[in-house]
């Protein structure tokens, strides 16, 4: 008797809590659900920070690098070089093609071949010294295998060393200020007078 009497009541208290019990494991379940979607958010604003942090590295990284390189650098501290930089600097350069050569200038009227250089570089914030021999000595060297647009091309026209530069625009070619042709012209590097006189290339640009 007792003992029916005993389960009677363990049967009445379990009827009883076990709404609360329910209720808890809800809650418990829902607090859970939160903390993930909490942890999701977190998660996603900080690869967002991190993407931001390494987009300024990067930038800051560049402009340090270009610095390095010997060149004095204008250009706004948001800005970056990259493949944009470098058809505005082939194209703008295109458009000073039959522009007469004239030794020792460096405006849009007359150019010597490091005048043109110097000219055309200025369009991406980039300011070289007026001379082939000094240009020589800024940027990355690079082989003529792995030659890119952009890229500056040097050459020996005469016995005092490097004496002739050009910017190269892809397809073998390179466009430059010639005292031979009197003017701004595009010309291919297996040119025999150029490919004996070849002397090396430097890239400034990424």
């Amino acid at each position: 008797m007792k003992k029916r009497k005993f389960i009677l009541i363990l049967t009445l208290v379990l009827f009883l809590i076990a709404p609360i019990i329910d209720l808890k494991a809800l809650a418990k379940s829902s607090n859970s659900k939160a903390n993930r979607k909490k942890t999701v958010i977190k998660t996603s604003s900080n690869k967002k920070k991190s993407k931001k942090v390494k987009k300024k590295s990067l930038k800051k990284k560049t402009i340090k690098n270009i610095k390095k390189r010997g060149i004095s650098y204008s250009r706004g501290s948001g800005s970056v070089l990259g493949e944009g930089d470098i058809e505005r600097l082939i194209n703008y350069a295109k458009k000073y093609l039959n522009v007469r050569y004239v030794y020792g200038s460096s405006s849009s009227n007359a150019f010597d071949c490091s005048g043109f250089t110097m000219y055309v570089y200025k369009v991406v914030g980039i300011n070289l010294p007026h001379s082939a021999s000094e240009q020589s000595k800024i940027g990355l060297a690079v082989s003529k295998e792995n030659l890119r647009k952009g890229d500056l091309v040097f050459f020996e026209t005469g016995s005092s060393g490097i004496s002739h530069v050009g910017i190269y625009i892809g397809n073998n070619m390179f466009i430059h200020a010639s005292s031979g042709a009197g003017r701004v012209v595009t010309t291919s590097l297996s040119d025999n007078y150029y490919a004996s006189r070849y002397r090396g290339a430097t890239r400034i640009i990424n």
